[in-house]
């Protein structure tokens, strides 16, 4: 395992430790995983390739609406919450419980997006 993929690794396992989040994955702007602390039995394919495609989605809805790029996109299932954040042309997605408290996971997160930066 490479130094930066190890750095990266552990800032996912930092945001578990310090949040509610309980998966999360980095994801290049091609849907390729770049590192992952997911479920066992989460295929990590399918979930980077449709993460690849919500940002993308998202992208293209913000410019439709002339709202921009989206900071943050947000999906609450009845079962997680899943919030994905753009990084340049990377994405961090993480799963919650539904009940979750979701500005501490925000300020959790933009301290490992923060973090994300300074490596990538």
């Amino acid at each position: 395992m490479s130094a930066k993929i190890k750095k990266l690794s552990e800032i996912l396992k930092q945001l578990e430790q310090d949040s509610e989040v309980d998966g999360s994955a980095l994801v290049s702007g091609r849907g390729q995983l770049m590192v992952a602390a997911l479920h066992k039995g989460v295929d990590d394919k399918a979930v980077s390739a449709m993460a690849a495609a919500l940002v993308s989605i998202g992208t293209r809805v913000g410019s439709a609406l002339g709202s921009g790029d989206p900071n943050s996109i947000v999906i609450e299932g009845s079962n997680k919450t899943v919030i994905v954040r753009k990084i340049s042309d990377v994405s961090l997605i993480a799963t919650a419980p539904k009940d979750a408290k979701i500005g501490l996971i925000d300020f959790e997160m933009d301290k490992a997006v923060s973090e994300i930066t300074n490596i990538l």
